[in-house]
């Protein structure tokens, strides 16, 4: 743990910030994992004075999100340090790396084929802290990050790259559920069209009983505070879940850890794999929340109300999931109607079995 600083105020700050930061997976011995506070992590990454301003940068109200911070940190103890030693720095450091070093870990990581998505946010987090820096330090770093490697993401199309399951694709995943917190995770993430941080960082103390109803309360996005109502179904396992506990993480794994982003991540794929959906890539948690938007939207319920369900800041992005299932089932309505013609047009009895060459190509 880095050293506390003698001012009471300084360490209560310190105390917050670690708090929110939590803890993260960094390795396993057998069954048991091994864990790590971020901010021990984020220290031994950096040079104590990049630290001390990376934990400036990250208490500004500019980054309320217990989620964005995780992030940020994690993308530089586990990207952004990591190339400032192959360059030769023992440590990071604002100004460590250089323009043609952030040109070509892009190139490499396009080559790689990491998303584009991916990208953006790593360089959207090094630009940020050069940004926060050129305001503190003299004479200002130069940022590293330049519009020319910061790949172009559509605004409001984060529907595009996420696939969605049909509503019997929902029922058979969950049916694949081998105990009640495999389903406890699938019925959050699905019902509350939730984000994986957001649950992973709730706490039992969250859980708010108002009459008939039990509520969830959650930091969702920008640091915006949501109360949302739990189907019974949910609340019963949640209470066999919690059991007698009143305080400390809602979600526990099986060592009686907090559940974080990839326990969660490991139990959608292992769901997905079990159900035969998705063959072609993981089933992660955010398909959860694409589904359930994409679900209530077929229901015909108002953008503007789903957008408010979803907290989606800027309705375009409501609206890209609109377009995208309507242009699905266009596209479907096309192909069915085509198939039609040929459905008397019977099968050549020496038709060769699919796949067959003929015997000219043979």
């Amino acid at each position: 743990m880095p050293a506390t600083p003698g001012v009471p105020l300084a360490g209560d700050a310190l105390a917050k910030l670690d708090a929110d930061l939590g803890q993260v997976q960094v390795g396993r011995v057998g069954p048991r994992r091994i864990y790590r506070r971020r901010l021990d992590l984020l220290a031994e990454a950096c040079t104590p004075a990049t630290f001390a301003l990376v934990l400036d940068w990250l208490s500004s109200t500019r980054r309320a999100s217990t989620a964005t911070k995780r992030n940020y940190v994690d993308d530089l103890r586990r990207v952004w340090a990591p190339l400032a030693r192959e360059v030769g720095h023992p440590a990071f450091f604002v100004g460590s790396l250089t323009r043609e070093h952030v040109r070509m870990w892009r190139l490499r990581q396009e080559n790689a084929g990491v998303a584009a998505r991916s990208i953006a946010r790593y360089v959207a987090c090094l630009s940020s802290l050069h940004t926060y820096a050129a305001g503190h330090l003299d004479p200002p770093p130069r940022n590293p990050v330049t519009e020319d490697d910061r790949p172009h993401i559509a605004p409001g199309n984060t529907a595009t790259s996420t696939p969605v399951l049909e509503v019997e694709q929902v029922r058979a995943v969950a049916s694949c559920a081998r105990d009640e917190l495999d389903l406890l995770v699938v019925m959050l993430l699905y019902t509350l069209a939730g984000r994986v941080t957001e649950l992973c960082a709730a706490d039992v103390t969250d859980l708010v009983h108002d009459g008939e109803h039990t509520l969830l309360q959650l930091t969702r996005k920008g640091g915006k505070p949501r109360a949302l109502p739990l189907p019974q179904r949910c609340v019963q396992l949640l209470n066999g879940h919690i059991g007698g506990r009143t305080s400390g993480p809602l979600l526990l794994d099986g060592q009686g850890r907090r559940l974080d982003r990839h326990d969660v991540g490991r139990i959608c794929a292992r769901l997905g794999q079990a159900a035969g959906v998705l063959p072609e890539r993981h089933l992660t948690p955010h398909v959860w929340r694409a589904s359930r938007i994409t679900h209530m939207l077929d229901a015909g319920v108002p953008l503007a109300e789903v957008q408010e369900f979803a907290d989606h800041l800027n309705p375009a992005t409501t609206i890209a999931y609109w377009s995208r299932r309507q242009r699905d089932l266009r596209a479907l309505a096309h192909v069915q109607r085509a198939t039609a013609l040929f459905e008397s047009v019977p099968t050549p009895s020496g038709a060769p079995p699919a796949g067959a060459m003929p015997d000219a190509d043979r």
